[in-house]
């Protein structure tokens, strides 16, 4: 068997898992950054927070059994829940942010493999920052998908 990494199949699980789910309906999903100038209300990024610096996801690598191989993976991915409304109502841009955190959750939840990428996947933790800025109250909701998996095709 060959070895590879499963975190772009984990990313492209996502993605298809959060577009695909109902309950965020009306709110772009982005795989990874966009080079798009266009101004977004409500968006949920999948392996993308937004920052120059941060790390969009990374993985863990285990022995596992005696043979070693194939090696149990722990994937990290990192996403962002963003919300821009064009007045200061931060309060609710900040209950929409989060509405849209508890949608991706239960787009995970509703899959656990991602459609057979993974096999658990959760929402392991989230920050939250906010602003009021010239376009309005901006909140994003960042959020850690941990995933458990074995390397392979």
């Amino acid at each position: 068997m060959a070895w590879a990494s499963k975190v772009p199949a984990a990313i492209d699980g996502l993605v298809a898992a959060f577009t695909d789910w109902p309950g965020l309906a009306g709110v772009t999903v982005r795989d990874g950054p966009s080079t798009s100038q266009a101004t977004l209300m409500e968006v949920v990024s999948v392996g993308y927070t937004g920052g120059e610096e941060e790390i969009d996801a990374e993985s863990a690598l285990v022995g596992e059994g005696l043979g070693g191989s194939p090696d149990r993976e722990q994937l990290t991915i990192r996403c962002a829940a963003a919300v821009l409304r064009g007045g200061d109502d931060i309060v609710g841009a900040r209950a929409r942010a989060f509405q849209l955190l508890s949608e991706a959750g239960a787009a995970i939840a509703a899959n656990r493999t991602l459609g057979g990428a993974v096999m658990r996947a959760r929402v392991a933790s989230h920050s939250l920052s906010q602003s009021l800025t010239q376009q309005g109250a901006q909140v994003i909701v960042m959020f850690e998908v941990s995933c458990d998996t074995y390397t392979g095709r």
